[in-house]
């Protein structure tokens, strides 16, 4: 005798269903995570980019903070004086870096503080240059600092007196 085949619903069906809601529950939180990383990259290479140029900003602050102080035609009237003038040398200075830097402006402090030994004067010159990128998406800042030290003898020859 043959079995009649069935002709209700069978015990099988809507099995594909869930299976396909899961498969697309799974992929669409990989694609999620996927975009989430890579815009976490974006940022990381950003702040990379931005705290580069605010570094080497600062850098060309402090070399030209170094040029100022140790400028070979500057007699240093402060530190002939007798005795040497108090600290301080040229203060606070801002200065433009320009289009590749995206506008962004250093600032370079000076302090000097000024000695005797012997019949020599020295000055020690503590420079600080700051770069602050300001807002946007992705804010940077980055300060470098140097200390020059200069020595003047008046009884050396002029403009610069130094010392031998």
């Amino acid at each position: 005798m043959m079995a009649t085949p069935r002709t209700g619903p069978s015990l099988q069906t809507g099995f594909a269903l869930p299976t396909a809601i899961f498969l697309l529950v799974v992929l669409a939180a990989l694609g999620v995570y996927a975009l989430t990383v890579s815009g976490l990259q974006h940022g990381t290479e950003a702040l990379d980019v931005g705290g580069t140029r605010a570094y080497l900003g600062a850098r060309a602050g402090i070399e030209w903070g170094i040029a100022q102080v140790l400028d070979p035609h500057d007699a240093d009237a402060g530190l002939a004086a007798s005795p040497p003038r108090p600290p301080g040398c040229f203060g606070a200075t801002t200065l433009p870096l320009g289009e590749a830097f995206d506008g962004a402006q250093v600032v370079v402090t000076c302090a000097r503080t000024a000695t005797t030994e012997s019949d020599r004067q020295i000055a020690v010159y503590a420079l600080t240059a700051r770069v602050d990128t300001g807002g946007g998406a992705f804010p940077v800042a980055r300060e470098v600092s140097a200390t020059v030290s200069r020595c003047v003898d008046p009884g050396g020859v002029a403009p610069r007196y130094a010392c031998p």
